[in-house]
């Protein structure tokens, strides 16, 4: 399983901030379909015809060759992930107590058990709000923190990083452009999906992490086309992967 944190870290921590629990926002019991600002509203309109479909898994995505995909994910800078409302029961404590005595076998309900959006639930998301105005402010700031986290372009990685003490002067080049073609993709396609979000804004809801940290990712959240299932979208240079 890979599990997914915020690449933002808390003032003077040593770990990414954790969206929840062990790091852990989203699984692969999720897919990720990569995509940009002109994609989203044509993902959102393709039916969910499966549960499965409902929890993210695209079959024209999965049926790409390996190549399309890889390079459909390097040009791209948003997740997008579908979301389903589900039941979820309360957690049972036993007291010890008698269940008949305390009329609890009536017919076994559960008037505890709540319907739960799962990627807000797995994840551990809080629920936020913003006005305009305070939320393009929040995005520059973030956009500006966040690109510094594109790979091979952390402040002082060459001085820390025994990975990239360990290439060649060749190696380190090919990598240093590698960046310069990323940050080349992120940052127009950064601010178009910045006039979809002011285009869409009174129909978004926004969702952080557990921690609440006001410089970590804002996730946000519309429906789909059917107006019921919920979907997400992930700022791609903003999580960090990790298998376990």
């Amino acid at each position: 399983m890979i599990v997914y944190s915020d690449v933002i870290k808390t003032s003077g921590a040593d770990e990414p901030l954790a969206f929840a629990a062990n790091d852990e926002i989203i699984s692969d019991g999720y897919t990720l379909i990569p995509c940009n600002a002109d994609e989203i509203d044509a993902l959102a309109k393709k039916p969910a015809k499966t549960v499965g479909d409902v929890l993210g898994v695209d079959d024209d995505w999965e049926r790409q060759p390996a190549d399309v995909k890889a390079k459909k994910e390097a040009e791209s800078i948003l997740y997008f992930v579908r979301g389903e409302r589900v039941v979820e029961a309360a957690t049972n404590v036993d007291t010890g107590a008698n269940a008949s005595a305390e009329g609890g076998d009536d017919e076994g309900a559960d008037d505890s058990a709540k319907e739960v959006i799962n990627v807000v639930s797995s994840g551990l998301l809080e629920s936020t709000s913003f006005d305009k105005k305070s939320y393009m402010s929040y995005l520059k700031g973030y956009l500006k923190n966040t690109k510094a986290y594109i790979p091979w372009a952390q402040k002082n990685r060459e001085e820390t990083d025994w990975a990239w003490k360990a290439l060649s002067a060749e190696e380190k080049e090919a990598e240093k452009k590698k960046v310069e073609q990323q940050i080349a993709i992120f940052e127009p396609k950064a601010m178009a999906f910045a006039k979809w979000i002011q285009a869409n804004f009174k129909d978004l809801d926004f969702y952080t992490g557990a921690s609440m940290n006001p410089d970590g990712m804002v996730i946000l959240s519309n429906y789909m086309e059917d107006g019921v299932s919920p979907y997400f979208l992930f700022w791609k240079a903003g999580l960090k992967g990790q298998k376990c």
